[in-house]
């Protein structure tokens, strides 16, 4: 059974300092569809905070659509996170993405700052099939 991932009060980032101390956070890009920092972190887990204003989109149906796509590609990649501190603001061209992009997106632009751990290979159906 693969273990459930949560997305607990915890792991977000809550108050205007820890927002603030992110503005010179050590690595910061940006990519198609978000920008991201990212800092080293204390504690056990990593924690994020998502920004998305109405410079985004005036409609805040839009704006909630592109914080659910952010929250949840953290929240199914938070496994593979060393401890940090992100923070993830949506471009606008996010409004035509789906999940599998945008959470492709984090990733590519987590995997050089050094907090994401390599997902293993996984071992294709061929493979799995034990021959008798």
């Amino acid at each position: 059974m693969a273990p459930r991932l949560r997305l607990r009060k915890s792991s977000k980032l809550q108050r205007k300092a820890e927002f603030e101390r992110l503005k010179s956070a050590p690595y910061r890009r940006a990519g198609r569809f978000l920008a991201l920092s990212v800092a080293p972190g204390e504690g056990r887990f990593a924690r994020c905070g998502v920004i998305c204003s109405r410079k985004y989109s005036l409609l805040a149906v839009e704006r909630n659509r592109a914080r659910r796509l952010l929250w949840e590609s953290f929240r199914l990649l938070s496994p593979r996170l060393l401890p940090c501190r992100m923070v993830l603001v949506p471009r606008r061209q996010m409004k035509k993405a789906g999940l599998a992009a945008v959470m492709a997106e984090v990733e590519t632009l987590l995997t050089p700052s050094g907090v994401l751990i390599p997902e293993p290979p996984r071992p294709s159906p061929r493979e799995e099939k034990v021959q008798p």
